[in-house]
This record gives structure tokens, sequence and C-alpha cells, in this order.
């Protein structure tokens, strides 16, 4: 009886660290954050509204304190937030008001040409192979263009025209590019017709491209989706895939080199973290340089699909030796008791 006695604290408190205090000192280190939203225009007036709040609670503090420079600081800061909330819906407004069904692919491969955009960027699966090798691309933008053989796939309608359109605004690094640091990929200004039809056929003519490429290839698998998403910064050295990027390059755009992410998925995805990032990085690391990836839903499940394979290939086996693990402790722990009493029964 005593030993059940002391049985039953220990897992009294086992409990309460479990359950109790475990999460709760995690909740004050990584604060729960939203669940990643597809709908980016829904996702961007969210975050910005969210940043305002914090802004104007900041504002209220100040004056509380009654510290006049505290109180200039936090307008500001107030009035840039609510600057930028502004902006990010005028701008979806404008994305929204595009209508895609009338994409021609046919007048989408023209307008893509006289934009310019084969100055940088290849098509490998329509046989545009990138005007500059990754050498050159890397030296010349910090970082390699993205071959947008798979755009039309593993982006959305919506994000393909935003990024097109204003790439700064739609990757949400308007705090690292300006007018004075201009961001490598300049903004869409049309080609001379209704922009709205120009950027609804060039999405047309991308989402040609991709389609054709996924029933030729049965689909996009996970490598060639993370090679295609991921692999002009990030290492994954587990898979033997390393950045196309020069790293002195890199580094000097991104202020950092960007991580590996062989073991990532085992570091960073409490909380389903690795898709709220790839969602959002201003939600989860505010000022990061990381763009956003723009991912649709599916592409997002493959991306963090693969990470999870190549960085954690052991998990179910991991999982199950668990299990066997606790049992073989808990025969132990039967014959153990047994055992205790047959050895002091005479003492008891």
């Amino acid at each position: 009886m005593k030993e059940l006695k002391i049985f039953a604290i220990v897992v009294f408190l086992s409990g309460v660290l479990y359950w109790g205090i475990e999460p709760y000192a995690h909740s004050k280190l990584h604060p729960h954050t939203a669940a990643a939203e597809f709908d980016y225009s829904k996702e961007d007036e969210l975050h910005a509204k969210n940043v305002l709040e914090v802004k104007k609670a900041a504002l209220q503090s100040a004056k509380e304190l009654k510290d006049e420079a505290k109180i200039n600081a936090a307008q500001a800061d107030v009035d840039s937030a609510q600057a930028s909330l502004d902006e990010y819906v005028a701008f979806w407004n404008e994305i929204k008001a595009i209508d895609f069904s009338k994409g021609d692919a046919t007048k989408g491969a023209d307008t893509f040409l006289a934009a310019g955009c084969t100055g940088c960027h290849g098509i490998e699966a329509a046989g545009m192979p990138s005007a500059m090798d990754n050498a050159t691309a890397s030296a010349s933008f910090g970082v390699v263009p993205p071959d947008l053989s798979t755009a039309g796939f593993i982006y959305d309608d919506m994000f393909l025209a935003a990024v097109i359109k204003n790439p700064t605004l739609a990757v949400k690094l308007g705090h690292k590019f300006n007018d004075e640091n201009p961001f490598p990929m300049l903004p869409f200004f049309g080609a001379g017709g209704d922009m709205n039809e120009e950027l609804a056929d060039m999405v047309a003519y991308l989402k040609s491209i991709a389609n054709k490429y996924a029933q030729e290839h049965n689909g996009i698998s996970d490598e060639k989706l993370f090679e295609d998403a991921c692999q002009r910064c990030h290492d994954n050295k587990y898979d033997n895939k390393y950045t196309l990027s020069n790293r002195i390059d890199l580094a000097t755009y991104m202020g950092s080199n960007p991580p590996d992410l062989s073991m990532m998925i085992r570091a960073k995805n409490s909380d389903n973290y690795l898709t709220k990032l790839i969602n959002d990085p201003q939600k989860m690391l505010a000022g990061t340089s990381m763009p956003r990836v723009g991912l649709n839903e599916k592409a997002t499940e493959q991306i963090v699909s693969y990470m999870e394979k190549v960085g954690d290939s052991k998990k179910d086996e991991r999982s199950s030796v668990g299990i066997y693990t606790m049992v073989y402790f808990l025969i132990l722990s039967i014959f153990a008791w047994l055992w205790k009493r047959k050895v002091w029964s005479d003492l008891h």
C-alpha cells in the first residue's frame, strides 16, 4: 500500500509538470499564433489589424506614463501600422477586381515576353532556360530568380497576379526594400493594354505551362516543389541539396545566410510552426528578411511532408519504440513489485 501511495504521488507530480507547467512555459516562450490562412488578402488584413492593435496598446501605455518622447514614437508606429493596413486592403481589392476566368494563355505568353520577364526568369518546361547562369544571376540580384515552370501549380491565381503587380508588397518585404533600396523584381506597370486583363492572361499562361508539366510528370513531386520554392536560398544537406545562390551574395541580400532545413522539421514544428512560417514569415518572425513564399495549401503540405521525410524519416519507428519501451517498463515494474513483496513479506 505504501508503494502505491508513492506511485500515486509521482504520477500526480508528473502530470502537473507535463500537462500544467510545461504547456504554460511553452505558451510564454512560444505564444500561440493564428492558423495559416491561404486566402492571402484575408491573412494580410488580419495580420495588419493585429499589428495596429498592438501599436495602439503601446500608445495607450505611453500616454499613461505621460512620457512625451514615448508618446510621439508610439503615435508614429500607430500611423505607420494604419498606413500599412490601408495599403494592403487597397492592394488586395485591386487584385480581387481581376477576372481570372477571362485569362488568355496565348496573349499571356506575348505579354510575358513583352514585359521582359525572360530577362530574369526561365521556364524550362516551355523550352526557355534562364538568360543567366546561377552565378551571374546571384551576383546581379543577390539571389537566383526562380524558374517558373511550376508557378501556375504551386501558387493560386490571386497571389501570382499580386506578386507580378507589386512583388515587394506581395512577399511582405516593404520594411526591407524601398525607393532607395529597390526590390530586385520590378513591379509590373502594364504592357500597353488593360492591366487587369494582362495580369489575368499571364496567370493563365503560367497555369497552362504548369498543368502541362504536371500531366507529363504525373503531378509535381515533393522534391521538385522544394527545389522550386526553397532551394534558391536554403540547403537541405540530408538530401544533398544546396542553395542555388552564391552564399556571399545571398548573405548580403538577406542579411545573413538562411539556415539549412535538414533538421528544421524536428527543431521548429510545434504548433504547425513551419506551415505558418511558409504562409506568412512576418507573423512568426516580425522584421525577418525571409519573403513570403506564397504557396497554396496543397503545395505547403507537400513542402512540410518532404521536410519530414528527409529530416525525420524515423518518426514512425521512434513512436513505436516509445510504446514498446513503456510496455517493457510497466511489465518490469510489476515483476519488481512482486519480487519486493516476496523478499520483504516476512518483515512487514
